[in-house]
């Protein structure tokens, strides 16, 4: 079997050789000059992938009108002070207006009259991605245009995962390809609307959160005894003994506060405090666990994610403060050029000294937890899929990995917790509630006023969604616009808007029949059948079934839509079963080959038509 990577010492996620570039061909053996041409190889697919998709999600939507623009006006009233977006605004020469007319909470004042405001029920990472460009373009942002662009990166970001993986570099290429062209990320990259640019930022953390943990933990996807690994986890020890014993239990105590004051309707600062304090502890658990190595990732990530917003925010509200961030950053670049002049030894030895850390496969686990967590403040329901990370990455076993992951996702976690109730007074939002008894009219969806928001009597219908949906054969007039089609007899064609084949069902198309590659998935499970198997693929299949039943058990399953929108949460997983199943059919790896040039071809049929219907 060909390896992308470097093979570990003996032993679960302990101290391995540095990952090697993946090779390229099954003998990379030769002179510099073609190890250097294999070297190069990933990454030069790597780029084409990028452009490719790029140039095809640009091209298939260029028009790019989308109203649905949420996230814009959340960061714009960051910007000017808010946590509320306003509504009802009209055209102008400063604003686009607002012609979207749903998924808002108005604000009433104590007279019950409109404030011309909104509460969103949003995660609120979408917004804070585009904060930076909202800054310079404001509410003109084209959001549509930056998700075709995001939606590229995640392509590349797939890529680089999936190079942890021991599989051949043509399935990895194919798999990437299949995730880009052959899923609905490439429909959610052409229409780039609220909704749809939630789940690009999520799908790129959460893929950069696994490649951490598959960097951290190199034998995860190699196939073993199940008795050997049952035993392992029986012999699991606490990690860190006393000391992060008491910091999980402290942490225990003050979440329990957190709810506490929050219920009570406690002032937002107070709420936030013990936030703070929350955030700490997680370090420290880290800490107890692994060692003091583990902060760099910790403190750089929280100093890029907290710190460039929180700068452009009071910079919009105070220039002088923006001049004296900008005045620090001008100090910092100046000392580190000179030290880098006067004593490059020491700089060399930080530089080192940083490398070494990040390559501590402890590190790396609190990494893929903190941008683990970043995903689920883009889309709530990837939290369910944590039990990936018990399985997979740096710590020793299931039990450390655990920790180490769980302190890095609780920053950004406790993050949305706090932000959410200085926005609603509420740590969880109650706008979707609000919506669920708007949207309760729309009988032709089955909803049930008598139901929850989250309901296991949903699950049914939207497995059948899910599963089973098809497109509309044959149709004589649209769901909606209820336009009549054919008239006057006439031919039918395959993109005719006036007389279609076929047209994609609004409410949503089975995951299977529009990327028929995900049937390849359950492959990677065959050495179950010599009672061998590997932990990447237990825990890709955990996270894909838990966050597939969550959404299933929800009221939506955010109709008008070309496929199935919410397999994008669990898609990052999904790929990993795709490209190990491929792989393990050994030399007839190749059957990947049709059923990702199908599952193009039906996001190509898909997407045109949504472009065309305005969806």
């Amino acid at each position: 079997m060909q390896r992308s990577i470097t093979q570990a010492t003996p032993g679960d996620g302990g101290p391995a050789t540095p990952a090697a570039e993946p090779a390229d061909d099954l003998h990379p053996g030769g002179s510099d000059a073609q190890d250097g041409k294999v070297r190069l190889a990933p990454f030069v697919w790597g780029i084409a992938l990028i452009v490719l998709c790029l140039i095809v999600f640009v091209f298939t939507n260029p028009n790019r009108q989308n109203p649905y623009s949420h996230f814009v006006w959340q960061a714009q009233a960051w910007l000017d002070g808010q946590t509320s977006i306003a509504t009802h605004v009209a055209p102008s020469a400063t604003s686009p207006g607002d012609s979207w007319y749903q998924d808002f909470q108005p604000i009433l004042d104590a007279d019950g009259n409109d404030t011309n405001r909104g509460n969103l029920p949003f995660p609120p990472l979408p917004a804070l991605v585009l904060l930076p460009f909202v800054a310079f373009w404001h509410l003109f942002t084209n959001e549509q245009l930056l998700a075709t662009i995001f939606a590229a990166v995640d392509v590349g970001i797939a890529y680089w995962m999936l190079g942890y993986l021991p599989i051949r570099q043509e399935v990895r290429r194919l798999t990437t390809l299949f995730l880009g062209l052959g899923t609905v990320l490439w429909y959610a990259a052409a229409i780039g609307s609220t909704w749809f640019w939630a789940h690009i930022v999520a799908v790129g953390c959460l893929l950069a959160a696994i490649a951490f943990a598959l960097s951290a933990d190199r034998e995860a996807a190699e196939p073993q005894p199940l008795a050997d690994d049952l035993a392992a986890a029986r012999r699991a020890a606490w990690p860190g003994w006393w000391r992060s014993a008491v910091t999980v239990v402290v942490l225990g105590v003050l979440g329990e506060l957190l709810f506490r004051l929050a219920g009570a309707g406690t002032a937002a600062a107070t709420v936030a405090g013990v936030g703070v304090v929350l955030a700490i502890g997680a370090a420290i658990l880290a800490l107890a666990v692994s060692g003091r190595g583990v902060l760099v990732p910790l403190i750089a990530v929280v100093a890029v994610v907290g710190g460039v917003p929180a700068a452009l925010v009071l910079g919009a509200q105070d220039p002088g403060a923006l001049a004296l961030a900008d005045a620090a950053v001008l100090v910092l670049v100046v000392v580190l050029v000179v030290m880098a002049r006067v004593r490059p030894q020491s700089m060399d030895r930080a530089l080192a000294a940083f490398s070494d850390t990040m390559a501590r496969p402890e590190s790396r686990q609190v990494a893929a937890g903190l941008l683990f967590g970043l995903a689920c403040t883009a889309r709530l329901t990837i939290v369910f899929g944590f039990p990936f990370l018990l399985l997979v990455g740096g710590g020793g076993n299931w039990l450390r990995r655990g920790l180490l992951a769980g302190a890095g996702a609780a920053v950004p976690l406790v993050a949305l917790l706090v932000y959410t109730y200085a926005e609603t007074g509420h740590l969880f939002n109650p706008v979707y509630d609000y919506l669920y008894q708007q949207e309760l009219g729309y009988t032709f969806l089955n909803y049930h006023a008598d139901w929850s928001i989250e309901d296991l009597r949903y699950v049914p219908q939207n497995l059948m969604i899910m599963l089973f949906n098809t497109p509309l054969i044959m149709p004589n007039q649209y769901p909606w616009p209820a336009d009549q089609l054919c008239q006057g007899g006439a031919a039918r064609g395959l993109f005719d808007k006036s007389c279609p084949i076929a047209v994609p069902n609004w409410v949503g198309n089975s995951v299977i029949l529009t990327s028929p590659a995900y049937l390849l998935a359950p492959l990677a499970f065959i050495p179950a059948l010599w009672r061998r198997l590997d932990r990447v693929t237990v825990g890709a299949a955990i996270a894909v079934v838990a966050i597939a039943f969550v959404n299933l058990m929800h009221f939506s399953q955010g109709w008008v839509q070309f496929g199935y929108r919410f397999s994008n949460d669990f898609a990052p997983f999904a790929i990993l079963l795709v490209a190990l199943g491929a792989n393990r059919l050994g030399r007839y790896w190749w059957v990947l080959v049709p059923f990702v040039a199908a599952s193009i071809a039906i996001n190509l049929w898909g997407t045109v038509w949504g472009v065309m219907l305005g969806w």
